[in-house]
């Protein structure tokens, strides 16, 4: 075969070959422009699992630091049946887990218990040394009409940042009307400081709810409301001993200091406590039946 003729051949079969490509790519491509979208099915999303609840804000207390300056020891009342007693930094509870309030709180208050940087609490806490059913909850003063009223206040912890927490621990709150709260019984705390800064010294404070009604009311079903609230006080210095006792009506009348004036030995027939029981008994007979507002201004 002449090589001209083969050169021929060999051209007109690549020739043959590449028309014959570009047909099958013309195709393909006019197939896939004209054929239906294939629709993907999506996997079926994961069930949402639902939003739990925020458990209630809780503080779990330190352990009671007792210094002998700033912070003594409380002197507190004799044991009262069926309390739970609860040791916190700045003040000691005798707590009932019947009525979810305690039968009193004590704490010694000195002048250097009040200075200090450590500002309130935004919160209070429900108690996560007592079981659920014994503590009161913060949803209990939900549309209650009652604020919550410190026993051991806020402003007597201002020396300790633990103190300051602590003293908004629900078990140190009693439902105090809103009047109650925010005017006498508040006088009553201030005067209690002012005290203690002027005179340079110490005093031994027990307070705590009085229950009359019989049944005791309630509130949202579990926030039992007191009647009534006492403070006792006493100074024990060399030369300044005495004792002072306060009942306050949970109402919304408002009074001279004065008015709410009792004998401690008032407040332990009201109450059934034994108040400041570790005192010798001749040092309590004598400053627990005379109540006179003038000795401590």
């Amino acid at each position: 075969m002449k090589r001209t003729t083969k050169a021929r051949l060999i051209f007109a079969a690549a020739a043959i070959m590449i028309v014959a490509g570009i047909s099958i790519l013309v195709h393909a491509t006019i197939g896939s422009a004209t054929a239906q979208p294939v629709t993907i099915a999506a996997e079926p999303a994961e069930p949402t699992a639902p939003v739990e609840p925020a458990e209630p804000a809780e503080l779990k207390a330190g352990k009671a630091k007792y210094d002998k300056r700033i912070n003594p020891e409380p002197i507190t009342a004799a044991p009262v049946s069926g309390e739970i007693r609860l040791k916190r930094t700045g003040y000691t509870v005798s707590y009932n887990p019947q009525l979810r309030q305690p039968n009193y709180v004590a704490w010694t208050l000195t002048a250097q218990r009040t200075y200090g940087n450590n500002k309130r609490e935004p919160q209070f806490y429900e108690d996560a040394q007592l079981a659920y059913e014994q503590r009161t909850l913060l949803s209990d003063y939900y549309n209650s009409r009652m604020s919550r009223g410190h026993m051991c206040p806020a402003a007597d912890n201002k020396w300790s940042t633990q103190a300051m927490q602590e003293s908004f621990i629900l078990s140190n709150v009693c439902p105090q009307t809103y009047t109650l709260n925010g005017e006498d019984w508040e006088h009553l705390e201030s005067f209690c400081r002012r005290f203690v800064r002027h005179n340079k010294t110490a005093i031994h404070i027990i307070c705590g709810p009085i229950f009359t009604s019989k049944p005791p009311q309630r509130r949202q079903r579990r926030l039992y409301v007191p009647d009534k609230f006492f403070k006792a006080i006493i100074c024990l210095d060399k030369g300044m001993e005495r004792g002072i006792a306060f009942v306050y009506n949970n109402d919304s009348e408002q009074h001279p200091m004065s008015y709410y004036v009792r004998t401690i030995d008032q407040v332990e027939q009201l109450t059934g406590l034994d108040l400041f029981a570790s005192v010798n008994k001749k040092t309590q007979d004598r400053i627990e039946a005379r109540s006179n507002l003038h000795d401590w201004r």
